[in-house]
């Protein structure tokens, strides 16, 4: 029989409770219990729970679950489709064994427990094993700590569309109340905090057993202080441990490291190249970590990564081996986080202001728009530069930090005090909503392009800057120059076009004049839009817009020829753009199953109620024809209009010859949130399906229909959503758009139709785009659009 493990010794009465090694004191008042999970507001309290039945229960259990560890292996190396009969019965010649518990998804590893651990010390002091021609690597399981969850999957919670956070937003008191609400709402719960622990713990588990002696660290948006659901997991393997222990075991051949039994065997990692190290680690992941799936090295990428996803959890995240920076970088953000209870609020709002906007786009830094890397320097750098200061400059950080703090990582000075508390306080009294004001005020008349945003000056720096002395090459300039803190060299929005950071200006223009009205400020006693719930609407936004109840989708086409061609069309009713207009209801009526009929058409916005989507997008065409020829009327949207409202067909391009759509309006209606988890469809559509029959439109359609069977309920009696569509073509001598106008019915929209219309926004262009073979192949959502997910990883 296996051995009873000797029970934990338990309080006794008038004891101290202290003296508990799972207990702590919080920093305020109150104590937890560690193993436990559980707070007490004192003493007495604590005592009770300390002699409770589930303090001694799960006491006993990590006893028990001690003991195991003790006297059992892990074993890896045996061929594949070797069963847990086969490992018994070889090690049963050590002793009795108790259990084996098999990798059921990768077979891989196993878990032998032997009855006692003097059976696992007979095994672990034979110098090699083998059966049935392969050497078993036979190492001690690891003792990992002791961790308590609930019983079974921890719940997943789905990003919070715009739809979804106004009711909240709504009910609280003022844009301060707002702010701190949408934290709340968007911040990583405890159980997806936890579930993300128990990840990092089996990959520790698991690396360990192939690089004796490395770290999983996690890093990033998980840990930073500005999470939201869904967030990737990044990870840092570091693997310096074990380059020296292999070095180790090389000088000293008879020392045994462990090294020696694992995968390493035949491999020096320290010379090793770095792209064979990844699909090393890829080749881990796939084997033998369970639940992980799509595994992917990238070695091309500017920070290497191993990209993967886990699906019990539904996260995914990526591995690197040679990103020290990147942790000096999550701990500088936690400490900026802690330093201020203002900086926390103004990072969410502004992240979220600039997702709605269109200026923020894969937080991996893909395209040509902003990351939330980027988005939060920028307001870092702007609590810099308040009076007085909300957060000290990099340089100060660097003076204040003690000998401890110092770190210099590839030749960069990282030194900054690691606890927010040697902080001086801030003297600055602005509430977080004036804050935010100013923020859109500052950076709306921001010389992006002649200066250089500097977070360790605090303080924007003259072109050319200064060369870093620790600098090999030299910053990289551009539209929007943003300086990492640490690696001068890096522009952290490099990938930010002349477009986008245009727009940005624009857009934060804008979100100043709405930040100075009272709609901002004060809470609507008719139940309209106000405050965060109104400046994180798609679109320009203006006092007083909300009223006009339309929203604007520009689709971007591929027209070679010139705009003079282009207005041989009268009124734009050619075959052009009919075939753009049978796009259009062919992705709405086929693609998304809406009902659309010829509608009547939209009544043009007056210049005193311009159309928030309309404006924003008549200033940017007003701008990029700027340097045409003949001079522009500036500010004249009713000339912009006779001017470009007519296209023919591009050269080269034959027109259809069945365009049943002629109309440019039409009245539509929606049954089905098609919108939600599109991305979870296509990806099983596609696992299963040839992949050459699963693209494009046949592929969306499929997946509209089998979200449509997923509810299950048949069509409801009256339809989710209605709304007016009106379409017209908007020109300049660059470029030629077709400008999709949305009228809601009702009016105001409801928090349904935002989302739908959030959807819309990035389904709609794309689709268009590859109906009329123009848009690359591939996902016609790439934000996927599941529910308008905030701060999507995707």
């Amino acid at each position: 029989m296996a051995a009873v493990p000797d029970p934990e010794p338990t309080l006794e009465v008038g004891s101290d409770p202290l003296a508990d090694p799972d207990v702590e004191a919080l920093p305020r008042s109150g104590f937890r219990c560690r193993l436990c999970q559980v707070s007490a507001a004192n003493r007495p309290s604590l005592a009770e729970h300390l002699r409770g039945k589930k303090h001694q229960r799960l006491r006993s259990l990590r006893a028990e679950r001690r003991a195991q560890e003790q006297r059992s292996l892990f074993v890896s190396g045996f061929a594949r489709g070797t069963s847990g009969e086969e490992l018994a019965a070889y090690f049963g010649a050590y002793g009795d064994v108790a259990a084996v518990v098999m990798d059921k998804e990768k077979g891989a590893y196993a878990i032998v427990e032997l009855r006692d651990a003097a059976g696992r010390e007979r095994a672990l002091a034979e110098t090699q094993h083998d059966l049935a021609g392969h050497r078993l690597r036979v190492r001690p399981r690891e003792q990992k700590a002791f961790a308590y969850g609930p019983s079974g999957r921890s719940p997943r919670r789905e990003p919070l569309g715009p739809g979804r956070l106004e009711p909240a937003l709504w009910q609280v008191a003022d844009v301060d109340a707002q702010m701190s609400e949408l934290v709340r709402l968007l911040e990583l719960s405890e159980d997806e905090r936890r579930v993300r622990h128990l990840l990092v713990t089996l990959f520790q588990e698991v690396f360990t057993e192939f690089f004796p002696g490395c770290t999983i660290v996690p890093f990033g948006s998980s840990i930073n202080g500005f999470d939201i659901h869904g967030c990737d997991l990044d990870l840092f393997l570091d693997l310096e441990p074990t380059k020296s222990l292999q070095a180790s075991t090389r000088d000293a051949p008879g020392a045994g490291s462990g090294a020696e039994d694992s995968i390493l065997s035949d491999i020096d990692l320290a010379a090793t190249p770095a792209p064979e190290v990844l699909e090393l680690v890829a080749a881990v992941l796939r084997r033998c970590v369970p639940g992980v799936r799509r595994v992917r090295a990238v070695p091309t990428a500017r920070r290497p990564v191993v990209k993967f996803c886990h699906k019990q959890s539904g996260l995914a995240g990526d591995i690197s081996v040679d990103n020290r920076l990147a942790l000096l970088n999550t701990r500088f953000l936690q400490l900026c986080a802690e330093a201020d209870e203002r900086v926390r609020p103004l990072v969410y709002a502004v992240r979220l202001w600039a997702k709605q906007q269109g200026l923020a786009g894969n937080p991996s830094g893909g395209g040509p728009l902003l990351n939330n890397y980027a988005l939060t320097l920028l307001v870092l750098f702007f609590l810099q530069t308040r009076s007085p200061p909300v957060l000290p400059t990099v340089t100060r950080l660097r003076d204040l930090a003690g000998d401890d703090d110092r770190v210099v990582v590839g030749g960069w000075d990282c030194s900054f005090p690691r606890d927010a508390a040697s902080l001086e306080p801030s003297a600055n009294t602005e509430s977080p909503c004036s804050l935010l004001a100013e923020f859109f005020r500052v950076f709306g008349d921001f010389d992006f392009a002649g200066q250089v945003i500097s977070l360790r000056e605090g303080r924007a720096l003259p072109l050319p800057p200064p060369a870093a002395p620790e600098a090999g090459e030299e910053l990289k300039l551009g539209p929007l120059n943003l300086q990492d803190p640490f690696e001068l060299n890096h522009n952290v929005a490099a990938n930010v076009n002349e477009k986008t950071a245009s727009r940005f200006g624009r857009c934060c223009r804008d979100a100043a004049k709405y930040c100075r009205s009272l709609q901002y400020r004060r809470k609507s006693s008719k139940g309209r839009a106000w405050g965060l719930t109104r400046l994180f609407q798609p679109g320009a936004v203006e006092p007083g817009a909300a009223g006009a109840g339309a929203f604007v989708i520009s689709i971007p086409l591929d027209v070679a020829s010139e705009p003079q061609q282009l207005c041989r069309e009268p009124g734009g009713h050619g075959p052009w753009f009919r075939e753009v207009c049978a796009a259009i209801a062919f992705v709405l009526r086929d693609v998304l199953k809406c009902d659309c009929a010829a509608g009547k058409p939209l009544s043009a916005p007056s210049e005193e109620s311009e159309l928030p989507g309309d404006s924003a997008l008549s200033q940017e065409l007003d701008a990029e024809d700027s340097s045409a020829a003949e001079p522009p009327s500036v500010g004249s949207k009713r000339r912009l209009a006779e001017e470009t409202n007519g296209a023919v067909l591009p050269d080269g391009k034959k027109p259809r010859t069945n365009v049943p759509e002629a109309t440019a309006n039409w009245s539509c209606a929606v049954w089905h949130r098609v919108w939600m988890g599109r991305r979870r469809v296509r990806r099983q559509l596609r696992h299963g399906d040839d992949p050459e029959r699963s693209d494009g439109d046949s592929l969306e359609q499929k997946v509209s229909e089998a979200v449509v069977r997923q509810e299950g309920a048949g069509r409801p009696p009256e339809p989710l959503l209605r709304f007016e569509a009106g379409a017209r073509v908007a020109s300049t001598r660059r470029e030629t758009r077709v400008l999709l106008r949305l009228v809601p019915s009702p009016t105001p929209p409801g928090p349904l139709f935002r989302d739908f219309f959030h959807f819309l926004q990035s389904f709609l262009p794309v689709a268009v785009q590859q109906r009329l073979g123009q848009g690359p192949a591939g996902d016609p959502d790439p934000r996927d659009g599941g529910g308008g997910g905030v701060f999507s990883p995707s």
